[in-house]
């Protein structure tokens, strides 16, 4: 099966406009000082502007804005149920927005790990207000669909939100990682949308899978062209604005592609394509627990930190750990 010349000219058009915005992201950033100063637990050795995150998100959302602009199918996509479509959309502009506003705050002056956490919350309550929440949960290899009531709802999509944003928070310490992962998990989202969609007969799933592809392939883009100038050796960082913005994205697309109809993607599915980053952050919390010390503390026992302590170069650990998210995320396509 081909994929449709849309979904490249989105992809294509997404990842000009990061490499062009994110150029110009860097010239503002050291203009007004907003950059990575070489540290005891970081391992760049030179200044590298930050900010490289508002390439990403401005990228995106006018990628898709002009798509749904110019396109009668994705508009009408939009307009079918504003509960359902353009209403989860609205949402995420608004919650990104307010994410990536915070993290520009934190790139610039800091902000306490408290403060963070909070507006964390706030997101992701404000995206479950617009829609963007956990009903159920279809049981791999049973297909049985097992409906939350609405308190368990709001209470397992705000962990999964706040947690994944952290997630891809945790593993943004070396050149290319996070933006790396995240585009490897973007393109097995629009797999697993474009070449399986539903086979039930909810009318919705199958404009949800559409949604999907659209978002996932777009976003791909804007992290290729951000890898431009992240790849090891880095010229920019993406920020906590930026790892913050794609922890949102990833852990969206997660739960709107579960919507009860869409059998191909349940939260097994982006469970598996985000293996890396969710693993990270299990062991991260665990190990902070088991030595008694905050969750919020830093430290230099991430997974990338422990492969350089191997003796790995930085090239050599994303690769290794591209590798390992590619399995993970073939694995989910398959078994989808």
């Amino acid at each position: 099966m081909q994929i449709e010349i849309k979904y490249w000219v989105l992809f294509f058009l997404s990842t000009l406009l990061s490499i062009v915005i994110t150029k110009r992201v860097m010239r503002l950033a050291v203009k007004y000082d907003a950059v990575d100063k070489p540290a005891h637990r970081k391992v760049h050795r030179s200044i590298i502007p930050l900010w490289g995150g508002a390439g990403i998100y401005a990228s995106f959302f006018i990628t898709l804005f002009f798509y749904w602009l110019f396109s009668g199918l994705f508009g009408h996509a939009l307009k079918l149920n504003d509960s359902l479509l353009a209403r989860k959309l609205l949402g995420l502009f608004t919650g990104g927005t307010i994410l990536v506003v915070l993290g520009l705050i934190d790139d610039k002056w800091g902000l306490p790990p408290k403060a963070k956490l909070l507006g964390q919350t706030i997101v992701a309550l404000i995206v479950i207000y617009f829609g963007v929440r956990i009903m159920g949960v279809t049981i791999p290899f049973w297909h049985k669909y097992l409906q939350f009531n609405i308190i368990i709802s709001v209470v397992i999509t705000l962990i999964w939100i706040v947690a994944l944003i952290n997630s891809m928070n945790f593993i943004d310490g070396i050149d290319g990682l996070a933006g790396g992962i995240a585009f490897i998990g973007c393109l097995a989202f629009f797999v697993v949308a474009y070449f399986k969609p539903p086979d039930s007969g909810y009318y919705i799933a199958g404009k949800v899978s559409y949604f999907i592809s659209v978002i996932s392939i777009i976003l791909a883009g804007s992290c290729l062209g951000f890898l431009r100038f992240n790849f090891n050796p880095a010229r920019v960082f993406m920020g906590d604005g930026g790892s913050m913005f794609l922890g949102l994205m990833l852990a969206a697309m997660s739960i709107i592609g579960s919507f009860k109809g869409v059998t191909a993607i349940t939260l097994f599915t982006p469970a598996l394509i985000l293996t890396v980053p969710i693993f990270d952050i299990v062991f991260a919390v665990y190990r902070r627990w088991k030595n008694q010390t905050p969750v919020s503390q830093a430290d230099k026992k991430h997974l990338h930190h422990r492969l350089l302590a191997f003796g790995l170069s930085q090239k050599q650990a994303v690769i290794l750990l591209y590798a390992v998210a590619l399995i993970f995320a073939g694995l989910a396509v398959v078994l989808s």
